[in-house]
């Protein structure tokens, strides 16, 4: 049977008309939601009713004792003709002209109020409404829960094919899963692919928790977080092996700090109580180390000033020349020290849309023009002149040929270039300076100052002039440190000082920019301004790197309003790369 029903419901006072196909050689009438025509109230089964055809006749039928009222009368079946009404409680169900192509048609008009208010009738909601009673299945689902998660586990224990090894140690069986029932939950996805189900691989005897050694089995390159002499000085005598140089420093247990089969699965414990425990006396350092002060959380109060790694330059004596070597220094800020990365940039001018602009766009430089986050949202990509300063700044040097360039950073090849370029201008009759028609004579320089000497000595004079200026007056000059030894050999003359841009000024700790760069209602060059003074520095050996006072602004070691919270873990590492102790 091909049944068109079609449902009145009103919104905002307009009736709307819902047309449903429904194809079935019998129609169901009731409050389970498995029903073709669902009317939910109290006095509605959850099967209440059937409509079929029979002979060609309309008929609804009631389901055992289920009556209802057709066009007022109480019927339990009876055939249905055009304009007859059918009453479920208050929801009207009227039979209409059906249209071409179906062999019946009804007009549903539900009672909003009844269909809401008896949503909870047309589901099981309670034990009692089905076959089960409470108190029986709590018996057996109570023996269930003892026997799956107490007697299997133990059974698994005391009836293992090889519970002893070869090498006489007990041993998990991983065919025995019922020693799983008793884990508290997944293990570190990354564990989980190295060992699966073995439990065995960390649990080396039964009913006893991981020891270090099984840790240190598959970390054995997981660096120390500090070197044994210091841990000496705090009860750590053994200083042999990964974990043993602090078995006596706090806890000194693996398991002490990484907690696994915990959900969601995250083995490192974030608490500040963990660091603190052992930083509330200050820890003396050894060699380069300058040792850990007293810290107790992280206000003005609790955490110390931070130390800056200064990388910084020193000039040592190779053969006739000079060359620099890098040092290392972790300072305060307060010591004054600048930042000597042997690079002239004033960042104020730069930022100044009325001096500089960028050369594709026009408009004012932005922090992001030169630098750029690498993909650990921390560091940032190596500056260069060639993707971040020759838009900007050509290296021409002769008016004959603008185009030229020279090279950058090859000092030997700058003066190789400058050379080669005016021997041509004083030794080439046939040279024709760009875009220009007059011929030079030999002898005489494109500016026109007469030269006595031979044409090639002219070339190497004017070079010689031209690489001083380059050298030490508009040139390289202009953003190097450079330093003359008056040699008489112009290649080993001048040395550029190479640059260090310092990668990483916090090199004890981790700082995530990429978190940091959206704040509300602020520029792109104001979020950085908010902790870096570009914009007011004039010179590259200022140090941008705000102290502890900026981050207080916003962060605390408590959650209090309009501050957000951090722990000793969102910027230092327990195993730090390298070894080193952040």
């Amino acid at each position: 049977m091909d049944l068109l029903l079609r449902e009145i419901s009103s919104q905002q006072g307009v009736a709307v008309f819902q047309d449903t196909e429904l194809a079935a050689d019998v129609i169901t009438v009731g409050s389970a939601p498995a029903q073709l025509i669902q009317l939910r109230g109290e006095a509605i089964k959850h099967s209440h009713a059937i409509i079929k055809l029979m002979a060609g006749k309309l008929v609804i039928q009631g389901i055992e004792k289920s009556t209802f009222l057709v066009n007022g009368a109480e019927q339990k079946k009876c055939e249905l003709a055009i304009g007859d009404i059918v009453l479920f409680n208050t929801h009207k169900l009227q039979v209409i002209e059906p249209p071409a192509g179906f062999d019946a048609a009804l007009e549903l008009d539900l009672d909003d109020d009844l269909q809401s208010q008896s949503l909870e009738t047309a589901y099981v909601t309670d034990l009692s409404g089905t076959v089960l009673s409470k108190r029986v299945p709590a018996y057996w689902f109570s023996l269930i829960v003892v026997l799956l998660a107490l007697a299997w586990p133990i059974s698994s224990h005391f009836l293992r094919d090889s519970p002893v090894n070869m090498d006489g140690v007990a041993t998990f069986n991983s065919s025995n899963h019922g020693d799983q029932l008793w884990s508290s939950g997944p293990l570190l996805p990354a564990h989980q692919l190295a060992i699966g189900d073995d439990c065995s691989v960390c649990h080396k005897k039964p009913f006893e928790k991981v020891q270090n050694e099984s840790c240190v089995s598959c970390h054995q390159s997981t660096a120390n977080h500090s070197d044994g002499e210091v841990l000496a000085m705090h009860g750590g005598g053994d200083t042999q092996g990964l974990f043993d140089n602090h078995k006596n420093l706090g806890a000194g247990e693996c398991q002490s700090c990484h907690k696994e089969h915990n959900e969601p699965a995250a083995i490192i414990v974030s608490a500040d109580k963990l660091c603190v425990d052992c930083h509330q006396q200050a820890l003396g350092g050894s060699g380069d180390d300058v040792g850990t002060p007293v810290v107790t959380g992280f206000s003005g109060a609790a955490h110390p000033a931070f130390k800056l790694n200064y990388v910084l330059p020193t000039m040592v004596k190779m053969g006739t020349g000079l060359s620099v070597e890098w040092d290392s220094q972790l300072l305060e800020k307060s010591a004054g020290q600048k930042d000597l990365s042997n690079l002239k940039f004033p960042h104020d001018i730069h930022l100044n849309g009325e001096k500089v602009q960028m050369a594709d766009t026009g408009d004012a430089m932005l922090c992001s023009s030169c630098h750029a986050l690498k993909a650990d949202g921390e560091h940032f990509e190596p500056l260069t002149m060639e993707k971040h300063c020759s838009s900007c700044h050509d290296l021409s040097f002769a008016a004959e040929q603008p185009d030229r360039q020279l090279p950058h950073g090859q000092p030997e090849l700058i003066v190789q270039t400058i050379e080669e370029h005016f021997v041509r201008v004083y030794t080439d009759p046939q040279y024709q300076a760009k875009g220009s028609e007059r011929r030079r004579l030999p002898g005489k320089s494109r500016q026109g100052s007469a030269c006595t000497d031979t044409p090639f000595n002219c070339g190497m004079q004017r070079a010689t002039a031209e690489a001083a200026i380059q050298f030490t007056q508009r040139g390289c000059v202009t953003c190097h440190e450079v330093t003359d030894n008056q040699s008489e050999d112009l290649y080993a003359r001048w040395l550029v000082l190479p640059v260090n841009i310092n990668p990483d000024w916090h090199k004890r700790a981790s700082f995530d920019h990429a978190s940091h760069l959206t704040q509300s209602g602020q520029t792109a060059n104001q979020v950085c301004s908010s902790c870096h003074e570009a914009e007011l520095s004039s010179t590259s050996t200022d140090v941008l790197i705000p102290d502890i006072e900026n981050c207080l602004t916003c962060h605390g070691d408590v959650s209090v309003d309009e501050k957000i919270q951090v722990n000793c873990i969102s910027c230092h590492a327990y195993h730090p790369k390298d070894g080193l102790i952040l």
